[in-house]
C-alpha cells in the first residue's frame, strides 16, 4: 500500500517540477535543484495544511474525459445559442417572446447543480436566475429556448 501512494504523490510532485521548469523557461541545474526542493514544499503544504491526498488524483484522472466532453458541448451549445440570438436581433420583424421558466432538476451533488446553473447562464439568451435546491428559475430570450433547459444537453451530460 505504501508504494502505491508514493506513486500517485509522484504525479503532482513531478507536475509542480515541470511547471516550474515552464515557468523558469530554462534549465539548469540551479533551477532544478530549486525546483525539486519547491515542488516538495508546495506538495507537503497540500497534503497537510490544504487536507490534499493522493486519491484526488486518481479521482481526477478517471473523470478527466468526462471533462473534457462537457466542455466540448458547452462550447458548441454557447456557438449554436450565438447563432439563434444573433437571428432573433437582426431578423426582422423582431417578435421573441421572453419567458421565465421553472425548473425542478433532481441532482444529488451541489457540484452538479452549480454546474448546470452554470452552463445555463453562460449559453446566450438564457439565465439561471435562482438556484434552490433542485429547483432552478431560468430566464429565456425566446420560448423556443424553454426545451433545452430542463431536458437540454447539459442535464443529460451532467447525469
Amino acid at each position: 500500500v505504501r508504494i502505491g501512494v508514493e506513486k500517485k504523490a509522484m504525479i503532482m510532485c513531478v507536475f509542480l517540477f515541470a511547471l516550474w521548469l515552464l515557468l523558469n523557461g530554462r534549465v539548469t541545474v540551479e533551477i532544478c535543484l530549486f525546483g525539486v526542493v519547491i515542488a516538495g514544499a508546495v506538495y507537503a503544504f497540500c497534503v497537510y495544511a490544504l487536507g490534499y491526498h493522493p486519491s484526488h488524483e486518481r479521482r481526477l484522472l478517471k473523470r478527466l474525459g468526462g471533462y473534457v466532453v462537457y466542455v466540448a458541448v458547452l462550447i458548441w451549445e454557447i456557438v449554436k445559442a450565438n447563432m439563434a440570438v444573433v437571428k432573433i436581433i437582426l431578423m426582422p420583424p423582431h417578435k421573441y417572446h421572453p419567458a421565465i421558466v421553472r425548473m425542478r432538476i433532481p441532482f444529488k451533488k451541489n457540484i452538479s447543480r452549480v454546474i448546470l446553473s452554470n452552463s445555463i447562464t453562460l449559453t446566450p439568451g438564457t439565465i439561471t436566475c435562482q438556484l434552490e435546491g433542485d429547483r432552478y428559475l431560468g430566464h429565456c430570450l425566446d420560448e423556443a429556448m424553454v426545451d433545452g433547459l430542463d431536458n437540454g444537453v447539459f442535464v443529460e451530460r451532467l447525469s
